[in-house]
């Protein structure tokens, strides 16, 4: 995966994470995930702005870094939009350390996780939240539909 995010600027986890909890605040609710009872919400999750910070060694290098910002829609409307910055952490596993915000008008969430491989369908977790996702926790289930889109499922706890 890391491999593929530094040929095109696109880290899909990171983005999926703060995109579902937008989604929680325009009010669509559902079932819960894994045996949770919280609210299930779908989004759509559009990357416009990416970039690749190269920090160490020429090429791709431990403490490398990709950048990038996403919309997020829900049938067609903009319900907020996500910041993300994955720190390369190692390159035998292809895996980066990522950290992301997700904001809309209600408040913003916040998510962060490790990322190994080019998996089509993963998980983040929540790790809070402010303003109506104050506490926020849960599981965002990120899967991919092109190299710049990505359907996010947000399972709030």
């Amino acid at each position: 995966m890391i491999k593929r995010l530094v040929a095109t600027g696109v880290v899909l986890g990171v983005v999926a994470l703060t995109a579902g909890s937008i989604s929680s605040a325009t009010g669509q609710g559902g079932g819960g995930h894994h045996g949770n009872h919280g609210d299930k919400v779908r989004v759509l999750s559009t990357n416009t702005e990416e970039g690749f910070v190269d920090v160490g060694d020429p090429d791709f290098s431990l403490g490398d870094q990709f950048i990038f910002t996403s919309e997020l829609t829900k049938r067609g409307k903009l319900v907020g939009h996500t910041g993300v910055v994955c720190t390369v952490t190692s390159l035998e596993r292809e895996e980066s350390q990522c950290v992301g915000t997700a904001s809309f008008h209600k408040g913003q969430i916040t998510i962060q996780g490790l990322l190994s491989g080019e998996p089509e369908e993963f998980e983040f977790p929540i790790t809070g939240g402010t303003g109506a996702f104050e506490g926020a926790g849960g599981t965002l289930v990120v899967k991919e539909l092109s190299e710049t889109q990505e359907l996010l499922t947000f399972y709030l706890d």
